[in-house]
């Protein structure tokens, strides 16, 4: 992780514990909510991951609660599956100069999964305002798993060969994110919300930046 990263991390986590007893904005009467949005990432994609893959849009559930007037946690669970077939024909000339015909087909399948514990810090200074910006940090974790089968067959002077396959794996991965997030409020239990998180992996030995995005809706209950 950069310095640059893991400082503006230190700030987020910072701010919240720094401002706690100035703010005097009112903790919302409905301090816990749930919320529904598409999602995006490396891990998900709307776009998909295979050729000529249904479409399937990853989806991630949230649930939160507000701890103090600027700061919340939230858990979340995104998921998505994928799958796909494929098939080809064609044909070729051997180093022997023999024609063959070669065919080939094969159905892609793939689950993920991703994790997330996140705090959110309002920076928007009144509470009264509709539109609201808040510093979003925190730790997710993705899990992935694939399965790839199919057959490929080979026809010559008369001969055909068939040679089946299949083979899988899993990823996992532990990230930390930060990033913003921005909510426009309907009325005081309706808001949507647009998380933009910006996250590298903890584990393993490949630490690229990458970016998540999901946009949904979030609904506040409880007591009033």
């Amino acid at each position: 992780m950069s310095a640059y990263f893991a400082a503006l991390a230190a700030l987020l986590l910072g701010a919240p514990l720094a401002t706690l007893a100035q703010a005097a904005d009112p903790v919302p009467a409905h301090r816990f909510y749930g919320g529904l949005a598409i999602y995006d990432g490396s891990n998900q994609s709307v776009r998909g991951f295979y050729r000529g893959e249904r479409l399937n849009i990853p989806v991630q559930a949230t649930l939160g609660y507000q701890l103090r007037p600027r700061l919340a946690l939230q858990v979340g669970l995104a998921y998505s599956g994928g799958k796909s077939d494929y098939a080809d024909t064609y044909n070729y000339v051997d180093s022997n100069l023999i024609p063959i015909t070669y065919s080939t087909s094969s159905t892609s399948l793939r689950r993920a999964t991703s994790a997330s514990l996140l705090a959110r810090y309002t920076l928007t200074r009144r509470a009264s305002h509709r539109f609201q910006v808040d510093a979003v940090g925190g730790l997710s974790f993705d899990h992935s798993f694939y399965r790839i089968t199919g057959t490929d067959t080979y026809a010559s002077q008369g001969t055909i060969e068939v040679r089946p396959y299949e083979y899988s794996g899993a990823y996992n991965s532990l990230l930390v994110s930060l990033g913003p997030g921005f909510r426009y409020r309907f009325g005081p239990r309706l808001e949507a919300v647009c998380d933009i998180l910006f996250y590298t992996p903890l584990t393993g030995s490949y630490h690229a930046l990458n970016t998540s995005l999901a946009l949904g809706l979030r609904y506040r209950f409880g007591p009033s």
